[in-house]
């Protein structure tokens, strides 16, 4: 026979149900029993927001930074732009830097958006080259973004990848804007790159699985 449920296994299941005062109430249980990372995470996500009760950020920083210590890249990532931007917290853009890096580096997508903002243009563009590769949208933007100028096909064909792999509503309006300052021939050359990096993508991502 199966043992019972924990309460953290019952708090992700109501999180991912979005019944957040449910999930709250479970978090805070669960966490007074057995610490773990992947509780307080979700838990400052909660406090963060105000999901399920009142906003309190210094709670959710507390959530955070517990969960980074345990080495938990959501939590990392929470925690650092906390400290990037001194909400719960005193502003702390080094110590961010490091929450992000070590975050990046275990595969969490928005953490390498976030240490490429704080980057010069070359490392810059390989982090969220990486996190592009990875399927997700807002480092698609942010890429496209940064190679404008210098090459209008290919930071459209990232934006219509976006649009291909998630059907990101900002990424389609800014498409459609860019689109209108360039040619027939080049909007087909970029559409035709852009499935082709979904393509590319999807079978990565899927190899890995």
């Amino acid at each position: 026979m199966f043992g019972a449920r924990s309460k953290l296994d019952k708090g992700l299941d109501a999180f991912e149900k979005n019944e957040w005062k449910k999930a709250r109430r479970l978090f805070e249980a669960a966490l007074q029993d057995e610490p773990r990372p992947s509780g307080f995470y979700h838990l400052g996500v909660l406090y963060w927001r105000g999901l399920g009760g009142g906003v309190d950020k210094a709670a959710a920083v507390d959530c955070f930074a517990r969960g980074a210590e345990f080495g938990h890249p959501g939590a990392q990532t929470a925690y650092g732009i906390a400290l990037r931007s001194g909400s719960g917290v005193a502003k702390n853009t080094e110590e961010a830097r490091t929450q992000f890096r070590s975050a990046a580096g275990a595969g969490d997508r928005e953490a390498m958006v976030q240490i490429a903002t704080m980057s010069e243009p070359e490392d810059a563009r390989r982090w969220l080259m990486r996190a592009s590769e990875l399927g997700y949208a807002p480092a698609m933007m942010h890429l496209s973004d940064m190679i404008m100028r210098r090459d209008p096909v290919e930071a459209l064909s990232w934006l219509y990848a976006a649009v291909t792999l998630s059907a990101n509503d900002a990424a389609r309006k800014r498409a459609a804007a860019l689109a209108t300052e360039m040619s027939a021939t080049e909007i087909e050359q970029a559409q035709k790159i852009g499935r082709e990096y979904a393509r590319e993508i999807r079978d990565r991502i899927s190899a890995r699985r």
